[in-house]
């Protein structure tokens, strides 16, 4: 080894062993404080992005929940339970949706049609009631009081 490979720290509290104060860096020196500063804009933008990445991901999930409970209230219309369409025809939501990303609601209305005719039994219950009963007619006139009806 050679005695000019080996530093020695000079002497001092405010140096290192390199001959460079501790306590601040040289400002006539480039890229000592460019650097760190860059590399910190760096980390901030991918932290940024991670961030931005993460929150497109939470509002495509959410999207796609809205969509998928939009196909199943078009499917409720006829099915008892919207949420069949889904699991008998096979179908994702992507089959469900227009060129523009939209639920198409005569895609929903073809294949709930399917689905009935093969299990009628999913259909929505029918009212075990007739309800025009009891609600037409108009009511039965009653006598008007007076002092002649009353002594009757």
């Amino acid at each position: 080894m050679q005695n000019q490979d080996i530093q020695t720290p000079v002497p001092g509290p405010e140096s290192n062993a390199d001959g460079v104060p501790t306590d601040k860096a040289p400002t006539g020196t480039p890229g000592a404080e460019d650097g760190s500063q860059k590399l910190n804009k760096e980390a901030r933008y991918r932290v940024e992005r991670n961030e931005a990445r993460e929150t497109v991901t939470a509002l495509q999930a959410r999207f796609e929940r809205l969509q998928r409970a939009e196909v199943e209230r078009i499917a409720s219309a006829e099915l008892a339970m919207g949420s069949d369409l889904f699991t008998l025809s096979g179908n994702t939501l992507t089959d469900y949706l227009d060129d523009d990303g939209n639920v198409d609601p005569e895609k929903v209305a073809a294949d709930v049609a399917a689905v009935l005719t093969e299990r009628p039994g999913l259909r929505k219950n029918a009212p075990a009631f007739d309800p025009s009963q009891g609600t037409g007619g108009s009511k039965p006139k009653q006598p008007t009081p007076s002092w002649d009806a009353m002594f009757k």
